[in-house]
């Protein structure tokens, strides 16, 4: 799964994440209101999403060692249709959901790849704005399995769904970026 040379995979999920779901204007102060953009994508789909977190993203996925993937339901969409509007993400691949299990189980497809990124890198940035609740169900789970979840290496955002990312999770994700 690493591409040579990485130490680091940040996986990025599209709807919550990147484009929070519709809700009000207050639910869009954490960026400026000049910053939000909007598009229908693939004439069936509107999107919105704030120019400064997509150049915040743009500089984490410029850091040496690092490698940007989506995890995420749209899949291959996601760099073929959302990638071009948002001008970021275009040549990012995309993880596949070969399980397809829902994220209220314990076997999340997102979960496994987050957990597949672990073990193939130094450090893991897990950004889906389900990860809370999966973690709830995760705790519930009796395993013998070792919980990976908790690895040091892990940071896993779950932003609100109405607002998406805000600059304080981008300020973490630098941080554990720069963290020896």
């Amino acid at each position: 799964m690493a591409t040579p040379g990485t130490t680091a995979a940040v996986l990025v999920d599209v709807d919550g994440v990147v484009s929070p779901y519709p809700s009000d204007s207050s639910d869009r102060a954490h960026w400026p209101a000049d910053s939000w953009h909007e598009a229908l994508l693939a004439g069936t789909l509107t999107l919105e999403w704030s120019g400064l977190l997509i150049d915040r993203l743009r500089a984490i996925a410029a850091r040496p060692g690092v490698e940007m993937l989506w995890c995420t339901t749209w899949q291959h969409r996601a760099p073929r249709i959302l990638g071009p509007a948002i001008g970021l993400g275009e040549d990012w691949p995309w993880l596949d959901d070969a399980t397809g299990e829902w994220a209220l189980t314990f076997h999340w497809w997102k979960a496994e790849r987050a957990r597949d990124a672990l073990a193939a890198h130094d450090r893991v940035v897990w950004m889906d704005d389900f990860v809370d609740a999966w973690r709830d169900e995760a705790a519930r789970v009796t395993t013998t399995e070792p919980r990976w979840w908790e690895d040091a290496r892990l940071l896993a955002l779950s932003p609100d769904p109405q607002r998406g990312l805000e600059p304080g999770h981008l300020d973490q994700v630098e941080a554990f970026l720069d963290t020896p």
